[in-house]
């Protein structure tokens, strides 16, 4: 096991270009690992039909709401381990990395139980079609079981990136993909080892793969120097509990209510003409997306703990610097897949779907989207940056007022008064993302993030 002082602090000196690079490939090959299992989920409802596909698009939306606030935890574990940990207070980092697990995991039950119960009603208000529902329903019964393993992992995966460590979660996730990827192929595709699973084979697996993450996740911590937090969760520091929360909180109500845009979205597209397909589409259309911006959401992470790591040892303008250089590098990431999705777009949306109507939604979808890529690099990175200082309330104000008073409208007038239908949406979200870009750059280069205390 290595102490605190150990060579591992390279993130705050030598090269920042190296930094930059060990935090990042495997961070990068972990979301993309993560998006390949929401990709598979969507292939392989495929085959049960385009319902289905509504269906697991819905259920995991739903979910997500509970999800965000366990994820808005590991932002404030590892805004305040990496800064503990840049600054060398051992202590500080075990108490923050401990309080984080005791405050997921009761949050992991509660949610899981609320989720659970409340699955049956919750489909009910995003959509009318029976299918969808029957299918829904039968997802999230079984998937919200997921939320109590999610919740270990999540933080010690946050824990491990906080100390610079990015290559145990991509172990962890990496054993959780292709044991997930295996169960949904096995039980819709092959009828094993239980026939006429259907979509609840995908849930199963789902939970089958978070079990084994969760499992790998206490291993490793028990190897590692975080190993005294498993002994730090209690008694509970209430002190300690107040400074995560007030990090987290702002972060959970960004996902939220980008969570809750997401639902009127829907409620939009169920107004359009071939409601079912459309919302097929958009959830193909997230999926592929998803290959594309997970690995922004990789580079965020990385600067994340780049950014706090940093600022704990007051090296300021390593930190500022490192968000420019990351962000360089998904603007240029960025480029090349905005290329590749605009061009193979009708290529990427046929091995997708094969219905007219959902196919030609999709390309339209991954067409229109791929114009605001770069601008999403900004967005996402440099709001990384942000959350490893310890600012979240920016990023959170930013998603509310691009969403909700720019997405949500213009999508609502251009798709039904103006009559763009689906086209319409798409070309609402793209202005929604070139905006919140735009307006994130601004706030960075102000630099008062720069003195955040938490």
């Amino acid at each position: 096991m290595t102490g605190i002082n150990s060579p591992e602090k390279t993130l705050i000196t030598g090269n920042l270009w190296h930094a930059i690079w060990i935090m990042s490939w495997p961070l990068i090959l972990t979301t993309i690992a993560n998006s390949l299992v929401g990709l598979v989920d969507v292939q392989v409802a495929g085959t049960l039909g385009a319902a289905t596909q509504a269906a697991v698009g819905l259920a995991e939306h739903v979910l997500f709401v509970f999800m965000l606030t366990i994820l808005s935890i590991g932002v404030g574990t590892t805004a305040l381990v990496a800064r503990a940990f840049g600054a060398s207070e051992e202590e500080e980092m075990v108490k923050a990395a401990g309080q984080s697990f005791l405050l997921s995991i009761i949050l992991g039950l509660a949610l899981a139980a609320v989720a659970s119960l409340t699955a049956h009603f919750a489909m009910g208000y995003f959509s009318q079609s029976k299918e969808v529902l029957d299918s829904g329903r039968a997802y999230l019964a079984a998937y919200s079981f997921v939320l109590l393993p999610f919740s270990v992992t999540v933080i010690a995966n946050a824990a491990f990136r906080a100390i610079g460590d990015s290559k145990t979660p991509l172990y962890i996730v990496s054993a959780m993909t292709a044991v997930n990827i295996a169960g949904d192929y096995l039980t819709v595709i092959y009828n094993w080892p239980v026939p006429g699973l259907g979509i609840r084979g995908m849930a199963y697996a789902a939970l089958l793969g978070s079990g084994l993450g969760a499992v790998l996740a206490l291993y490793f911590l028990h190897r590692s120097q975080l190993k005294p937090a498993l002994k730090a969760l209690f008694p509970p520091d209430k002190k300690m509990l107040r400074r995560i929360c007030n990090i987290g909180i702002p972060s959970a109500m960004q996902r939220l209510f980008w969570a809750l845009s997401v639902f009127v979205i829907f409620f939009i597209l169920m107004g359009c003409p071939h409601s079912v397909q459309a919302l097929a589409s958009w959830t193909i259309g997230m999926r592929v997306e998803s290959l594309v911006f997970m690995p922004l959401m990789a580079l965020s992470l990385s600067v994340s703990s780049i950014v706090g790591q940093n600022l704990g040892a007051g090296e300021t303008a390593r930190a500022y610097k490192a968000g420019w250089r990351v962000t360089g590098i998904g603007i240029l990431m960025m480029v090349a897949a905005a290329l590749t999705l605009y061009f193979g777009a009708e290529q990427i949306a046929g091995s997708m779907t094969r219905e007219p109507e959902a196919l030609k939604y999709t390309s339209d979808y991954l067409r229109i989207n791929a114009l605001a890529e770069p601008f999403l690099a900004l967005a996402m990175i440099l709001a990384g940056a942000l959350q490893g200082a310890g600012e979240t309330r920016t990023p959170m104000l930013l998603t509310i007022f691009t969403n909700w008073l720019i997405r949500i409208p213009l999508a609502y007038v251009l798709a039904l008064p103006l009559k763009l239908g689906v086209t319409g949406v798409w070309w609402a979200m793209t202005a929604s993302i070139v905006i919140h870009g735009i307006l994130m750059t601004l706030r960075y280069q102000a630099k008062d993030w720069i003195k955040e205390k938490i």
